[in-house]
């Protein structure tokens, strides 16, 4: 979809148009620069920038530290577990908005997907066709691939995959028929229920690419696949009138169904917002998580990019989802991407993992000389207490000593270190935390 300049200062968002040097060619009444929530989208020779909500100080430098925690983790092994790892850390670098700069060949991302395939699936993988092209973020490209194998196996119940390059696109090619599936899922966190697919859409929006959903090649095997070198704008955004929809980025139309040409079904999600958007003609209004503005002859509707707090919850479900890239690290690197996630969780509002007593004593005996502790820790006598692995992480970073005080167990911390970002979610008792 092409947009003029007045058509950008109509957007219902605070955006702004930015040429190769970062400087504004156009903006929205609302755009007041870039901060952290800033999210960039090629746009051809431009870049069209929308300003989202960011997170609190604290979650932010926690989120940081689970990334940089990440990074620092693949650098200690060589191989396969290394491009495991890195492939992880680059994706999750990617899906909070961060530049990743690297730049390999399409080979590369192949033996990416090939060491990641290996560890989620017991899938048997071919390659076929080598061409070789750049490829930037190879390993975010690599990551996608890697859940569109995933779901082949888990849909189609398929035993083996290919995967095919093709000029500037990549193919998970299996056995079978397409049927009817869609990829049934969202850039938005609120409105999908699986990480996988959410972050092919935004891995491929970034990247100035697309990702497709299954379909039959016609020799009785089916491809899903990420196509690179697109650089459409990715925004989904839509121009209505007269209750029809005029135009719409392709991303629009994979997130709401209502094509150009369409109708606005009364009732439905995009006629309620656009009711509220004519309540106040040329304000931006939000409605159930989608964004309208009223400008002129024509009403615009976004669905604006997630906050860097959705953006965060995203880092952790692929955290989770992709355990498997990660979870053979040693002990003490395993315990300090588990911590930093657990306290980025509790600052997000989750409670922070508990286990009984009789747990706690026998995992913090070999997480002690694993962060080699150089304080006594004595032995819990409470039911319960904080999951060793944030104990042990937050002793060696930030504590002078463990105390018993009756049942408690408590981690005085050194000073100049009570205001650290990662004591945010704890209970303080004093110069120290309660562990218990």
């Amino acid at each position: 979809m092409n947009l003029t300049i007045a058509e950008i200062r109509e957007l219902p968002l605070p955006a702004a148009l930015l040429d190769r040097d970062d400087e504004v060619i156009a903006a929205t009444p609302e755009w007041q620069g870039a901060g952290p929530g800033t999210v960039l989208f090629a746009l051809r020779g431009t870049r069209l920038a929308v300003a989202s909500a960011s997170a609190d100080a604290a979650s932010a430098a926690l989120l940081d530290r689970l990334l940089d925690a990440l990074e620092a983790a693949a650098a200690v092994f060589d191989g396969l577990q290394r491009r495991r790892i890195a492939m992880l850390a680059s994706s999750l670098r990617l899906v909070v908005g961060r530049r990743v700069t690297s730049v390999e060949t399409s080979h590369d991302v192949i033996d990416l997907a090939l060491a990641g395939i290996t560890a989620r699936t017991a899938l048997e993988v071919r390659v076929e066709g080598r061409p070789t092209f750049p490829v930037q973020a190879p390993e975010v490209v690599a990551l996608a691939l890697i859940q569109l194998a995933v779901n082949a196996e888990r849909h189609t119940r398929t035993t083996s995959v290919t995967l095919v390059q093709d000029e500037s696109a990549f193919h998970v090619v299996w056995p079978g028929i397409a049927g009817h599936r869609a990829l049934t899922t969202s850039r938005s966190h609120r409105d999908r229920q699986r990480w996988g697919l959410g972050f092919c859409r935004i891995a491929a929006d970034t990247l100035g690419g697309a990702v497709y959903p299954p379909a039959e090649r016609g020799d009785g095997t089916v491809a899903a696949t990420f196509e690179l070198g697109l650089h459409d704008l990715a925004l989904p955004l839509a121009a209505i009138r007269d209750h029809r929809v005029l135009k719409a980025t392709r991303t629009w139309d994979e997130e709401a169904g209502c094509l150009p040409g369409d109708t606005v079904e009364p009732g439905s999600r995009l006629a309620s917002c656009l009711e509220a958007a004519s309540r106040s003609p040329g304000t931006v209004v939000s409605h159930d998580g989608w964004t309208a503005r009223v400008a002129r002859v024509r009403a615009w509707v976004a669905i604006p990019p997630d906050g860097v707090v959705d953006r965060a919850r995203d880092v952790l479900d692929g955290i989770a989802h992709e355990r498997a890239l990660w979870e053979a690290m040693p002990a003490m690197l395993q315990a300090r991407v588990f911590a930093l996630a657990s306290l980025l969780a509790a600052g997000l509002g989750s409670a922070l993992p508990r286990v009984p007593g009789g747990i706690w004593n026998q995992r913090m005996a070999s997480l002690a000389p694993a962060f080699d502790l150089r304080m006594a820790v004595p032995r819990l006598s409470a039911l319960g207490g904080l999951d060793p692995r944030i104990a042990a992480y937050l002793a060696a970073e930030l504590g002078s000593e463990m105390v018993s005080d009756g049942d408690d167990l408590l981690l005085r911390i050194r000073p100049g270190l009570e205001c650290d970002d990662r004591l945010s979610g704890l209970v303080r008792v004093g110069d120290a935390v309660r562990l218990s």
